[in-house]
């Protein structure tokens, strides 16, 4: 193939509360402060159809149709993400990539060279797996068990691009003294509850302001959605940060780095063990996103090689 030039993220319209859409937001304005073309091209939403699934799934898709006529194709105006429609422009030429996440069936938009990104277990969100021959794929982070797909290669490294909203999550006038919890459910919505519920706020549909504003005067921040940033939020704004573990699911194969590890509990009975990492989240945050264009720039060396 020739050089390789441009790069679309098949991506959903903005939503700050999403990390993963975030995170491919991120990408493409990554790439284009490396200096490569990258745009953003508007994921619609996918229905597998059936016989006995097709009214349900029907007035599923008007629905997200709908909304998406009414509401736009939103972006963060602090990235540089421009947006295409057009896919003939673009995908036909051969030296352009297109990354979908793990959640894209197949290949909408025909692209001849992809890139899978695994954000999340694949068929987690959907339980369907529906990929091509020929991608590569990278595991986000240490949390993605390890994942192969006949024909594809699944890089040996990650590509962890991390986006923080610091500017809310700090302990800038947080209550000393403390009382309360807030927890979310997100894609832990099916697991029982184990805590108390009453003086307990549920932030799942609050922005990150409203958040931030809970957790600098709760004490501790409960989350049955074992990955998710909210949890790190809760440790930068001074609050004990834990996670309901998943059933069969230790410690080390929920995180196998111990650095993702560090300030959250992992269950109840670990906030002790976690109060003692708590000082190293900020600087791990820190840390983190700003090696985010290096990672960039590995899995462009990488996808290079492998589309060669």
């Amino acid at each position: 193939m020739s050089e390789i030039k441009r790069f679309i993220i098949f991506a959903p319209s903005y939503n700050e509360k999403s990390g993963g859409i975030v995170v491919l937001h991120k990408l493409c304005h990554l790439l284009n402060e490396l200096g490569y073309q990258a745009y953003l091209y508007p994921h619609r939403e996918q229905f597998v159809f059936d016989k006995s699934n097709f009214v349900k799934i029907m007035m599923l898709f008007i629905k997200f149709e709908l909304k998406s006529l009414l509401n736009g194709f939103k972006v963060n105006r602090s990235f540089n993400t421009p947006v295409i429609t057009d896919k003939k422009k673009i995908i036909a030429d051969d030296d352009c990539i297109v990354f979908y996440s793990e959640l894209v069936l197949g290949n909408p938009l025909n692209a001849k060279n992809v890139v899978r990104w695994l954000l999340h277990q694949p068929g987690f969100h959907t339980g369907q797996v529906m990929y091509n021959a020929n991608e590569l794929l990278f595991k986000f982070n240490s949390a993605i068990k390890d994942f192969n797909y006949p024909g594809s290669m699944t890089a040996d490294q990650e590509l962890k691009v991390i986006h923080y909203p610091l500017e809310h999550y700090n302990k800038d006038g947080a209550n000393n003294e403390r009382s309360g919890i807030a927890y979310c459910l997100r894609k832990g919505k099916n697991k029982p509850i184990v805590h108390d519920l009453k003086n307990s706020i549920l932030i799942d549909e609050l922005s990150h302001e409203e958040v931030a504003k809970v957790f600098k005067r709760v004490k501790t921040f409960i989350s049955y959605d074992t990955y998710t940033a909210y949890s790190l939020f809760a440790v930068l704004c001074g609050c004990q940060s834990v996670v309901i573990p998943d059933a069969g699911v230790s410690e080390q194969e929920w995180y196998p780095n111990p650095q993702d590890r560090s300030g959250i509990a992992y269950g109840l009975e670990q906030i002790e063990n976690a109060d003692k990492t708590k000082y190293l989240v900020e600087a791990y945050v820190k840390s983190e996103e700003a090696k985010s264009t290096m990672n960039v720039e590995s899995a462009v060396r990488e996808l290079k090689k492998f589309f060669k």
